[in-house]
């Protein structure tokens, strides 16, 4: 049996597509502005960091000094992360727990900066995993490979992850950088095969850094563009969160 299909006066067929025109309009505007955005991230990262040569492209006017060469092992204690196995026995995890559990899922869900965590990990399970409370840097070694995350709250550390201690560098600056650098670790990898990225391959990759000033302005710079990439995102959102609610309420 084919359904009845009720439809209003033109008027009002006009007054509801002008509504969803104009939604469609800002969603679109918001969009484009949000790709503007991450060209010049794009640009900015290939740009604002030295190479060998000592000298970015694009820098600060303040600043002038040659930037240093260094590893990474000399600038941070890096170690990898712990998971208890097997990992599918729910003894090792507890929803009451204060101490979250960060998983490879959880590396694109907030956008490489971890504010909150799903699933927690129970007291036996934080004796067979690293746990880590004040802000770190890490790096995901495992499915999305080079992916840097900084994580702000109390948190067991899979085995898929590098965790940055005591770093002496921005936090900021280098998680930039790290984003920037993500491409090249793939030269570790075979043709058609996956990247083999361990801890000793990232401990002796060189670096080359300016003062912790200009790192540190290099780092709020770049995370304001974030903030703006992320806040058109947000309105993109929830615009298609009104568009959706008005198509289910506005059609008999």
């Amino acid at each position: 049996m084919l359904s009845k299909l009720h439809i209003p006066t033109i008027e009002e067929q006009k007054l509801i597509g002008k509504i969803f025109e104009s939604l469609d309009h800002t969603i679109t505007l918001h969009e484009e502005k949000k790709r503007q955005l991450e060209r010049l991230k794009s640009a900015l990262l290939k740009k604002m960091f030295a190479d060998k040569s000592g000298y970015p492209v694009v820098r600060f006017k303040e600043f002038c000094d040659e930037w240093q060469g260094t590893k990474l092992r000399k600038i941070s204690k890096i170690v990898r992360g712990a998971s208890p196995r097997p990992i599918s026995d729910p003894k090792w995890f507890d929803n009451d727990s204060n101490v979250g559990w960060l998983r490879i899922s959880d590396v694109t869900s907030q956008d490489g900066r971890i504010h909150h965590l799903k699933q927690h990990i129970s007291k036996q399970g934080q004796a067979k995993t690293r746990v880590i409370s004040e802000p770190h840097l890490l790096l995901s070694i495992a499915a999305t490979v080079g992916k840097p995350l900084i994580n702000y709250v109390k948190i067991g550390v899979h085995d898929g992850f590098l965790i940055f201690i005591e770093p002496q560098f921005d936090l900021e600056f280098m998680f930039q950088w790290l984003e920037m650098f993500r491409p090249q670790w793939s030269k570790y990898g075979q043709p058609g095969s996956q990247i083999n990225l361990n801890s000793d391959l990232v401990k002796n990759q060189i670096i080359y850094l300016p003062s912790r000033e200009e790192q540190n302005q290099i780092g709020i710079f770049l995370n304001q563009i974030d903030s703006l990439i992320n806040l058109h995102q947000q309105k993109i959102n929830n615009i298609n969160s009104v568009k959706k609610s008005l198509l289910q309420k506005m059609f008999i």
